[in-house]
């Protein structure tokens, strides 16, 4: 269960990350986002790569610079969303999520 800033997140929550308004990438439920913040924060000090594993299980490693704009949102999950075999990026959620 992915935690943030220390809290755990519940069954019912998702949590999205944003990388300079691309698409929102749905993240591992285990993934720590407080431990995440922190390695982007640090990343863009010095602009290098962050890792992180999505919903799906699949690695990515993104390049952080100073210019970079990041965003994460952490979610309540759609009961239909919950059904879905790919889960949704943020374009899924209402804008008045934001």
């Amino acid at each position: 269960m992915a935690t943030f800033a220390g809290m755990s997140m519940g069954e019912t929550q998702q949590a999205i990350i944003s990388i300079d308004d691309d698409d929102g990438i749905p993240l591992d439920r285990d993934q720590d986002i407080g431990a995440l913040k922190e390695r982007i924060e640090r990343a863009a000090a010095e602009t290098r790569f962050v890792d992180f594993r999505r919903a799906d299980g699949a690695e990515v490693s993104v390049l952080v610079s100073p210019l970079s704009r990041v965003r994460i949102a952490i979610l309540p999950v759609r009961a239909e969303a919950v059904d879905a075999a790919e889960p949704g990026g943020i374009d899924d959620f209402p804008a008045d999520l934001f």
